[in-house]
């Protein structure tokens, strides 16, 4: 099949949201599966935490591999095995199996995003890659919605048979993109041009790239610090629906972010995106209910944009021999800040909503202004 770099985004934008929503699937579910594995609510939450620190490992471990082995082979191997893994969740005749298949299937599922983020700067055109990058931010950001709704629509199936179509669904998307993926792109370093380890060593440690990734880890934590923390304050199970809902349309400014990196540049862009998410939840410090809804609204545009222009910056920054292993640190600053969010949510909910939502629009402030890197480090942008 002759390369389509449009149909190939698809394909990848769909893994997105495959790989990615793993992290979620089984947040409408936990009631059930305590009640399955006659465990309490807490430790059947856990069937969704393993899965989100073992993904955020696998995104150190196994980063790297597709700067090793070729962007191509390790997507598709990583596809296939996270298929099989799947299948494993789904044959789980114990609650300690089922928690270590998700740990299984968390660090496999850490294959794709690297891949995927290094291929997209890598085949398109530079004047398609920000629309490129753009989408398939939007399609990682929507995974958490989008797998939630289609988890809940089918929850009567349970976990097994879900995860069972969840595999299937990973090996067709592994066959298109063996028809699709280029074969000629993304291809492993050879041994005589790649770059010794001393000077490999020192790219890895560039101080612009080290502000991208720290600014990374205030993206997510903001947006689950929001949330968490206004179930924490007490809103009612409509309320709460309501604000999530007005969250997800300006998801969709994303793929606008494309138009804007072209015309002020990545950082910049993730700067405006820092700038309205901090501004936002300023608004909503009263705790009125209209304002967290316009707080709501204002979070999401704000991580829209800082998305794409945190990819961006370091799609333009980082040299292609550790090019899938920045997008991997990356991403693992992302899950990272999601993930001690919430206890961080519980102990400022306690102190009213000042503490809770000065505190994430200060960690965005402060990422607005180290995302250019580091004081010691020389802008590049």
């Amino acid at each position: 099949m002759k390369h389509n770099p449009i149909v190939l985004l698809l394909l990848l934008m769909v893994g997105a949201l495959l790989v990615v929503g793993q992290l979620y699937v089984t947040l409408p579910l936990v009631e059930a599966l305590a009640v399955r594995w006659q465990v309490t609510l807490g430790q059947a939450s856990w069937v969704g935490s393993v899965f989100g620190f073992a993904y955020a490992v696998g995104l150190l471990l196994l980063g790297r591999l597709s700067d090793r082995h070729g962007r191509r082979r390790v997507l598709l191997i990583g596809l296939l095995a996270t298929a099989v893994s799947s299948v494993v969740v789904a044959c789980s005749i114990s609650f300690p199996m089922l928690l270590g298949a998700r740990v299984l299937q968390g660090l496999l599922a850490a294959t794709f995003a690297p891949a995927a983020l290094a291929f997209v700067t890598e085949v398109f055109t530079p004047a398609r890659r920000p629309l490129g990058i753009s989408l398939l931010s939007f399609a990682f950001l929507a995974a958490a919605p989008v797998t939630q709704f289609m988890a809940a629509q089918f929850s009567d199936l349970g976990l097994p048979s879900m995860m069972v179509g969840v595999a299937i669904a990973y090996v067709l998307l592994a066959t298109g993109l063996a028809w699709t993926l280029p074969q000629t792109l993304g291809t492993p370093v050879s041994g005589h041009t790649a770059m010794p380890p001393q000077e490999a060593s020192h790219s890895w440690l560039q101080p612009e790239l080290m502000g991208v990734w720290l600014a990374a880890t205030t993206v997510l934590f903001a947006f689950v610090i929001f949330h968490t923390g206004a179930q924490n304050m007490g809103l009612s199970i409509t309320d709460m629906q309501t604000l999530r809902l007005v969250g997800l349309p300006p998801l969709l400014l994303s793929i606008a972010a494309a138009e804007l990196i072209r015309r002020v540049g990545p950082v910049a862009t993730a700067r405006i995106g820092f700038g309205i998410a901090a501004a936002g939840l300023l608004v909503g410090l009263s705790g009125n209910f209209w304002l967290l809804l316009v707080a709501s609204v204002l979070l999401s545009a704000g991580i829209a944009l800082a998305v794409p222009g945190l990819i961006g910056t370091l799609a333009v920054r980082a040299i292609p021999t550790i090019r899938a292993r920045a997008m991997s640190l990356y991403t693992f600053a992302l899950f990272m800040g999601a993930s001690v969010a919430p206890p961080i949510a519980h102990v400022l909910a306690l102190h009213g909503w000042l503490a809770l939502l000065l505190v994430p629009s200060a960690a965005l402030t402060c990422a607005a202004f180290i995302v250019n890197g580091l004081p010691i480090a020389r802008s590049r942008c």
